[in-house]
């Protein structure tokens, strides 16, 4: 089930929020944690049900394992410890490279040698990287001694809860359990819950006016084949740009304000990353839970900085390599998360060599950075995104005339609108950081957020991200 859907927006949600209200003014207070997880579980079996045994298995298994790892006996080591969290962690993973890169691995790598193996593809079950994610920082976070609910409907509210189920914000067992357990006061907050649709009103209109827009024209270009000119390359290129900034803010945003009607509080997850001054920076403000998993689940247990600045290096590259290939079984990752990986080393070079450089240099440098990787990061093949970079250069010449007439006047001024949305605007926390004085006010911009939105509701294409 899509947030963007009148199923969700008109039946799933406001049913939801009246079961919850009801049951909540009640004493029928403690089962509202099995409703939320019998909600959670139906909005993921909309998709496809017959993965939802795989799902509801995957968290059994993990909650059960996590109660080995929590309760060690005397005669168990330090060492035996490890291997059991390891054993736990390589079998989330193992399921998750069968379905997400089975095809990769036995396809193209066995092409690197000759074998010629093929095998039809699988369908990928919605959202397994992020309860994959989620569920390994559950089962190393008891080993590290966060502090967390040993109760099972909490873990499986934690897991399943819909908001963040398909495509993050990446949350954490010991920060998030205390709001879902069943002594948190659930009941219907006037206050989180005029916040909480605000928020989700923000989100339905980055996602389906503003990315939704742009969306159209990407695809002609990037899905297409031959020679592609100046305007066309850097159209496509900006409006991607734009297309999967605001459908997975859009995406994180509508998550956060369905978490916060509930009395949930989910960590930001984008803070302006285009206006960044750095590729540092920029990790700082894109997908935050992210870069924090990949600090903490893959940098640090790779060695961190703590074994010399280029093992530092190469353990940053090798980050990023593995985040470039989380998202997609496609080389084109890869080469995603090299450029960052290549460019996150330079730049912690370019700060310990002290190195001052011009803002406006500085942003230009990250921004063109960014740019160019979406390149890979959109493109289906290598030699599709080396068309696409050829006409960016210029090599099929410099005239900005569109030949696909996709970019012509008014569609050059939507991008450059667009762009100013996000290298200029302040973003929603900003703005609903506000002193909002008048409540009419308040209620006139949701109106028109959600009216706009609802409007443009037809035939809603899914979110980039739930591919991954």
């Amino acid at each position: 089930m899509l947030f963007n859907s009148y199923p969700f927006v008109f039946g799933f949600l406001p049913i939801l929020i009246a079961g919850y209200a009801i049951l909540s003014a009640t004493r029928m207070r403690k089962v509202v944690p099995l409703l939320l997880v019998a909600a959670s579980l139906a909005f993921y079996a909309w998709w496809n049900w017959r993965y939802l045994l795989l799902f509801f298995c995957s968290i059994v298994f993990n909650y059960a394992w996590g109660s080995l790892i929590r309760g060690p006996s005397p005669e168990r080591d330090e060492r035996m410890q490890r291997r059991i969290v390891g054993i736990g962690v390589a079998v989330n993973l193992a399921i998750l490279g069968y379905f997400k890169y089975r095809n990769f691995f036995i396809e193209d790598v066995g092409g690197l040698f000759g074998l010629g193996v093929t095998m039809a593809p699988l369908v990928l079950p919605l959202a397994i990287s992020f309860f994959t994610f989620e569920q390994i920082t559950y089962l190393v976070g008891i080993y590290r001694g966060e502090a967390g609910e040993r109760d099972f409907l909490t873990y499986a509210l934690f897991i399943t809860f819909f908001p963040h189920l398909i495509a993050g914000p990446i949350v954490r067992y010991h920060e998030i359990a205390p709001q879902l357990n069943r002594h948190s006061r659930f009941q219907l907050n006037a206050d989180n819950l005029s916040l909480g649709l605000m928020i989700f009103a923000f989100g339905l209109f980055k996602k389906v006016v503003l990315a939704d827009t742009v969306r159209s024209w990407v695809g002609p270009i990037y899905d297409g084949s031959g020679a592609v000119l100046f305007g066309d390359a850097w159209g496509a290129t900006i409006a991607f740009t734009l297309q999967i900034y605001f459908d997975f803010s859009g995406y994180s945003d509508m998550a956060i304000g369905l978490a916060r009607i509930f009395n949930v509080r989910f960590p930001e997850n984008f803070d302006s990353p285009y206006q960044s001054g750095s590729i540092i920076e920029f990790w700082r403000r894109w997908h935050i839970t992210l870069s924090f998993f990949l600090r903490d689940y893959l940098y640090i247990p790779l060695g961190g900085n703590r074994h010399g600045e280029l093992r530092r290096y190469l353990n940053m590259f090798a980050t990023m390599l593995l985040g470039g290939l989380w998202h997609g079984a496609n080389w084109t990752f890869v080469v995603w998360g090299a450029i960052h990986g290549g460019c996150l080393a330079i730049n912690h070079v370019w700060r310990r060599l002290n190195i001052r450089t011009p803002v406006l240099a500085g942003w230009l440098i990250t921004f063109m950075t960014v740019v160019i990787g979406w390149v890979f990061f959109r493109a289906q093949t290598f030699h599709r995104a080396g068309e696409i970079l050829s006409g960016m250069a210029g090599v099929n010449g410099f005239s900005p005339i569109s030949p696909t007439r996709l970019f012509g006047g008014s569609t050059r001024a939507k991008l450059l609108i667009g762009l100013a949305l996000v290298l200029i605007c302040p973003n929603r926390q900003t703005i609903l950081a506000w002193e909002w004085n008048n409540d009419y006010i308040y209620a006139t911009v949701f109106a028109m957020l959600a009216g706009v939105s609802l409007l443009m509701l037809a035939d809603p294409p899914p979110f980039i991200y739930f591919q991954f």
